[in-house]
């Protein structure tokens, strides 16, 4: 049974390729892969890439709570055993260059609900970043970044604040990201928000797909992991505002997605 799913798979790899729909890039050739992995050796992957070059991060550490210590492959990947029970682990990733993040995993019926991360390099002292990762579909989510009275980073107002003070770092057009914009310093006193775009389905708003994308929003800032913020489930619309900052702070806002008009 464990062959003929495998064979099905790669038939199924091969005819996407044969009539060109798939590997504009290499990021479906990971999804086969990995459930290649998954089925043949009953193991899972987790891949990770930098957050502002988009590139496989190899020689990383991986601890996995209540399963072990794994490094990445020169494809940024490490592959563990199924565990015995489904449910969440805490993952620590660690390396030279990068701030050293910690999150959680979530398995369910020996799959991983979600398996790319970006990680971003270290900074500054001051410095913010915010990273934006999600599934294959919908092909474009866009980060927008907003200090009110001042500047709107997204691909299509501003890549580059007129200060020089924020930019968009990555704008992913095919799916999965990262889409990162950073910013260097952060004012006291401004009044900034963070809010996710579902582009593709910008003329539909009861589309579900920006709640069905498995969305998931870092902030970063030189040596840590600020927050961590999930796309709410089961929600029509295409624009999700995910937080604000206020006299310095994140502060989360309602988990709830609407309609950009």
């Amino acid at each position: 049974m464990k062959m003929k799913m495998v064979l099905l798979l790669l038939t199924f790899f091969i005819t996407q390729v044969a009539t060109g729909q798939v590997l504009k890039d290499r990021k479906l050739k990971d999804d086969a892969m990995d459930a290649f992995t998954e089925l043949d050796e009953e193991a899972l992957t987790l891949r990770f890439f930098d957050a502002v070059t988009g590139k496989s991060i190899a020689d990383a550490r991986v601890e996995i709570q209540d399963i072990g210590d794994f490094v990445t492959d020169f494809e940024g990947r490490a592959t563990f055993p199924i565990p015995e029970e489904d449910g969440y682990h805490e993952v620590q990733f660690s390396r030279s260059g990068y701030v050293e993040t910690k999150f959680r995993i979530e398995i369910t019926a020996g799959t991983l609900f979600f398996n790319r991360f970006s990680i971003s390099p270290a900074m500054p002292i001051g410095y913010l970043r915010v990273v934006l990762d999600w599934d294959a579909e919908p092909g474009d989510l866009d980060a927008h970044f907003i200090k009110r009275g001042a500047y709107h980073i997204s691909f299509r107002n501003m890549r580059v604040a007129d200060d020089g003070i924020a930019r968009l770092d990555r704008d992913d057009r095919n799916g999965y990201g990262p889409e990162t914009i950073t910013a260097k310093t952060i004012d006291e006193y401004g009044d900034y928000v963070f809010a996710v775009h579902d582009y593709t389905n910008r003329n539909e708003s009861r589309s579900n797909a920006l709640s069905q994308s498995k969305a998931c929003v870092k902030v970063f800032s030189r040596d840590r992991l600020m927050g961590i913020f999930y796309v709410p489930q089961n929600e029509q619309g295409n624009y999700w505002e995910v937080f604000k900052i206020v006299n310095g702070q994140i502060i989360p806002l309602a988990q709830s997605i609407t309609t950009m008009d």
